[in-house]
């Protein structure tokens, strides 16, 4: 009798393979990850998504082989990447097949040029001087940032800076890309252009693990699968995009998950108005230029107390060298900005900070301290607030920004998120009349940034803040908490009026280059297009429907 065909068998090694792995950093009491196990194949793409401290950055980590190697801590279980024991490989060795933009840009770029570091990681690699070249033209090329190659990095918006860490990354042709918050400080036109470079990474079989809390976005790309963590644990694997409706509390899910399905028109609702009381700040024909290159052009525009205002529009439009303006770090090249009367010309820094405070975009330009309490009472311990108020003015503000768990912990040692709360907490304590927030959800979490959102428009409304001013990206945001909107476009204002109408208006949203969301397309829909629902509405809408 003839015996059967034996075929060989075929053994399917993943490229990633987590295997129960635990991880405690050095001098931490709770473990960032516990017993984590996870596959991932060749060419997948996949997010993992979960609230600031759930394990995301921390697996990543662990993967690139920072975590055993450059991070101390107790370390069980196993990662290989490839075939490769992550623990047994040089990082090195690793970093030739594992490419990383990291969630803190200002830690991967540090050579005077976009060029020069963007050509560091080839230059490691022992290649041709030409084929650098080449990959620094390409990988630019591709963020769209060519015309940025000999600038000073120094120079360049945070957006600006998150596309030069990309394209250092690209520029070393890894076969597997993690990519931590890689949109978070993006606008709507560099998040357009990484979503395209992420698609590319699909068509070209590479794998891609993207940590985010910007979920919308990164399923607009066409994920595989969704590993949602909480606490250091995957609690879901999702494969489906409806599944995420169940986590709506702590991610950020598509608008139409709000919804059951029948639901095709809104009920006509008041929008917020508020009364505002006196001008807070004023530019009169404000214009101003970076050496010979205008940022600014003829500004006019008074912000009155009790607004909460945004001002929207792409990077480098001159919303933050507004904020600047406004604190008296710049002056305006002509022009004058005052703030409750006294023209910012003639007042230093110091004057200007008790009141308005600016909460900067890169935590990491604000922290210096060795604690988190020490950070928090420099401010007023500066201002010349007595000594027997501080400690108080400190616990308010870090419970009120959810830090006081920290106060005596290393601000470095946190996570980006409650980094971003610190440098909050540093500017509560000096209790401004005017708070400016710039990019207040770059890096944070949904549930946290709604949580902390929530408290500073309890502030607004408790009169402690007079007038809250928003620097974002976030067109969601300012729908959420704003009832103006500003926006701009190559230095001027194309439209200012009442945020749900301005942000309606699909004229505006083109001139001002930005991302139309679900948010905002739902809305439309739902109104006839006069006007924006916020998520609170939508979720009002869905129960009313869901009790008739």
């Amino acid at each position: 009798m003839r015996s059967a065909v034996e075929f060989p068998v075929v053994l399917r090694v993943p490229e990633i393979e987590v295997e129960e792995l635990s991880f405690t950093y050095a001098g931490k009491g709770e473990p960032a990850l516990r017993n984590v196990s996870l596959e991932v194949d060749k060419g997948e793409v996949v997010l993992l998504a979960g609230r600031s401290g759930s394990g995301k950055s921390t697996l990543l980590k662990a993967i690139n082989g920072l975590i055993p190697h450059r991070y101390s801590g107790t370390y069980k279980g196993a990662v290989r990447v490839r075939g490769l024991t992550v623990a047994e490989t040089p990082v090195y060795e690793l970093s030739r097949i594992v490419g990383t933009v990291m969630q803190e840009v200002s830690k991967q770029l540090f050579l005077p040029t976009v060029a020069d570091d963007v050509a560091f990681g080839p230059s490691n690699l022992c290649i041709e001087r030409e084929e650098i070249e080449r990959r620094v033209e390409e990988a630019l090329s591709r963020l769209g940032i060519l015309h940025l190659k000999d600038r000073d990095v120094n120079e360049l918006s945070g957006g600006e800076k998150q596309r030069v860490a990309i394209a250092g990354v690209l520029a070393m042709k890894p076969e597997i890309i993690l990519m931590d918050e890689p949109l978070a400080n993006l606008d709507s036109e560099g998040v357009a252009t990484v979503q395209e470079v992420i698609k590319s990474f699909r068509e070209e079989g590479k794998t891609v693990v993207i940590a985010e809390h910007r979920v919308e976005e990164v399923l607009e790309v066409g994920v595989d699968r969704v590993f949602v963590m909480r606490e250091g644990t995957i609690v879901r694997e999702v494969e489906r995009v409806e599944e995420l409706a169940n986590f709506a509390d702590e991610l950020k899910v598509p608008a139409e998950a709000y919804l059951p399905p029948g639901i095709v028109e809104a009920p006509r609702i008041s929008l917020p108005h508020h009364s505002p009381g006196v001008v807070a700040v004023e530019f009169r024909n404000v214009s101003f230029s970076y050496e010979d290159k205008p940022v600014l052009k003829g500004i006019n525009l008074e912000i009155r107390e009790g607004e909460r205002v945004a001002l929207l529009g792409n990077n480098g439009a001159g919303k933050s060298t507004m904020a600047k303006l406004m604190l008296g770090l710049l002056k305006p090249t002509e022009g004058s900005v005052l703030v409750y009367g006294r023209d910012t010309h003639t007042m230093e820094v110091y004057e200007v900070a008790p009141m308005v405070g600016l909460v900067f975009q890169d935590p990491f330009s604000m922290l210096f301290a060795e604690t988190v309490r020490e950070e928090i009472a420099f401010g007023p311990r500066n201002l010349g607030v007595p000594p027997s108020e501080i400690p108080g003015r400190v616990e308010e503000a870090a419970e009120r920004c959810f830090v006081k768990h920290l106060l005596d912990f290393s601000p470095f040692a946190s996570s980006h998120g409650e980094k971003k709360r610190i440098c909050v907490a540093s500017i509560l304590s000096m209790k401004p009349r005017i708070l400016v927030l710039d990019e207040p959800t770059a890096g944070q979490d949904y549930a946290t940034y709604t949580a902390f959102m929530e408290f500073v428009d309890s502030l607004v409304n408790a009169g402690v803040i007079k007038t809250l001013v928003l620097i974002t990206h976030d067109t969601d945001l300012a729908v959420e908490y704003t009832d103006r909107t500003i926006v701009l476009a190559n230095g001027e204002i194309v439209a200012d009026g009442p945020t749900r109408k301005v942000l309606s208006d699909s004229s505006v949203l083109a001139k001002g280059k930005i991302r139309e969301t679900s948010l905002i397309r739902l809305g439309k829909r739902l109104t006839g297009g006069n006007y924006i629902l916020s998520r609170k509405e939508l979720a009002m809408l869905a129960r009313s429907r869901t009790h008739s």
